[in-house]
């Protein structure tokens, strides 16, 4: 893309170059640069060769570093084919944009082994050029052949055996104390990288252990900022982050070790590990937020799964659609069942019948439940909704002595006429 020429430096340009070197060269001009700024992103919208991937909408590349190895200009570039105007896919395509300037900003494999510590020090040793170990041929950990490879320390990547295959685990500090603190398990050493990305390192994280995470390979129907991209962020050594700007990420949070280690269903029961997953395809939830009701993302396809994410006795095929998700079938939420869209509401047939004496609504919530309207009696549902949504609102009281949380869920159930109110305990916990 065109960059005015005020923007660059005095700059070499050469007519040609061969491996032996280059010739008819000259340098241009100064430029005034661009002042009082930290980072300058180039944004673009044209349709390139990159475009031509059915599900890409934009990609993103950090162009130049400082002396401390932070980014300082970046480019994105958006497929003006994939653009859309409707309202429905608004908050897909900001995330998109907010994953996109992430990548520029050093979120990537590349970036991983120019990470610095607190005081500005590198966290991976440099050579007397000031660069990382570099390989360009050999064996990934992962099994994987080397074609370029730049080395981050065992301070920032450590690899480890998790589920039958190698992943390798960003171990930095306040991302370590992120996943310990998520899925309540003190012995985790780190947030795993997709495994799938290709290369001895991922730049995404997993998506089998954060899926709607906005920095996970795969696009959600919600997508979280999380603090965990923020304790990226954090440990580069390269930004100060406000932590008040992320969200909770449900998916996975307070699950346990077993949801950060184990198979997301245990092949010789076939039981999930965790209401996350799902293994029959007739099955209906709701997405891990309670933002949605869900639907199975179970199917059968052609190929056979690779051996270590196969979960069905006597079914190589059979698994979950989201193949970078280590082909775990999972509850996802869908906009048919979003509880804020207003029209989602199921009446009978012509009627104003609330089948399901539902609210969809902006805080409206998602859950399992047989409630069902003394309206709709003798109306027939086929399937029969198994979730639904409801205006809600959690009531906690806490016992001094006994330091319990009592935590009561009241939903507001709409019928024809009048608005009754079902007060329902949910659980007790210690806090």
């Amino acid at each position: 893309m065109p960059i005015p020429d005020a923007h660059f430096a005095s700059t070499r340009y050469c007519g040609s170059c061969t491996k032996s070197g280059c010739s008819n060269c000259k340098m241009s001009p100064a430029g005034t640069g661009v002042p009082n700024t930290d980072f300058l992103i180039y944004v673009r919208a044209e349709s390139t060769a990159s475009c031509q991937s059915g599900s890409t909408l934009a990609y993103a590349s950090t162009c130049q570093k400082d002396q401390y190895d932070r980014p300082t200009f970046g480019m994105v570039n958006f497929c003006p084919n994939k653009l859309s105007t409707a309202a429905a896919d608004f908050e897909r395509q900001v995330s998109t944009a907010l994953h996109e300037f992430s990548h520029a900003l050093g979120f990537s494999s590349r970036f991983f082994p120019f990470m610095r510590n607190e005081d500005g020090t590198p966290r991976t040793s440099r050579d007397a050029n000031g660069n990382p170990p570099t390989y360009t041929s050999g064996t990934c950990p992962n099994g994987r052949n080397i074609d370029f490879y730049v080395e981050p320390s065992k301070t920032i990547i450590k690899y480890s055996t998790e589920r039958n295959h190698v992943v390798a685990k960003m171990v930095t500090p306040r991302v370590r104390a992120f996943v310990r603190d998520h899925f309540n398990c003190s012995t985790l050493e780190g947030a795993e990288i997709e495994s799938q990305d290709g290369g001895c390192i991922g730049s995404h994280w997993e998506e089998r252990l954060f899926e709607p995470e906005f920095m996970t390979p795969v696009d959600s129907y919600h997508n979280v900022f999380s603090a965990l991209t923020l304790a990226f962020f954090a440990d580069s050594g390269w930004y100060r982050v406000n932590a008040s700007t992320s969200e909770i990420m449900h998916f996975g949070r307070k699950k346990g070790c077993s949801f950060a280690t184990d198979k997301c269903v245990d092949p010789a029961t076939e039981i999930p590990i965790a209401d996350d997953f799902c293994t029959l395809t007739t099955a209906q939830g709701c997405s891990a937020d309670a933002r949605s009701r869900s639907a199975c993302s179970l199917s059968s396809t052609s190929q056979s799964i690779p051996a270590e994410y196969q979960y069905f006795t006597g079914s190589h095929s059979k698994g979950g659609l989201n193949t970078f998700a280590d082909f775990c079938p999972m509850n996802v939420g869908y906009r048919a069942g979003d509880c804020s869209i207003s029209s989602n509401l199921l009446k009978l047939g012509s009627t104003s019948v609330n089948a399901y004496g539902e609210t969809y609504c902006p805080t409206c919530k998602c859950t399992s439940t047989s409630l069902r309207s003394a309206d709709s009696t003798g109306w027939g549902i086929n399937p029969p909704r198994q979730s639904r949504c409801y205006a809600m609102r959690c009531i906690a009281t806490i016992d001094t002595s006994s330091k319990r949380t009592s935590t009561v869920v009241e939903l507001t159930v709409p019928r024809s006429k009048t608005n009754d109110v079902i007060s329902s305990c949910v659980t007790n916990r210690h806090r």
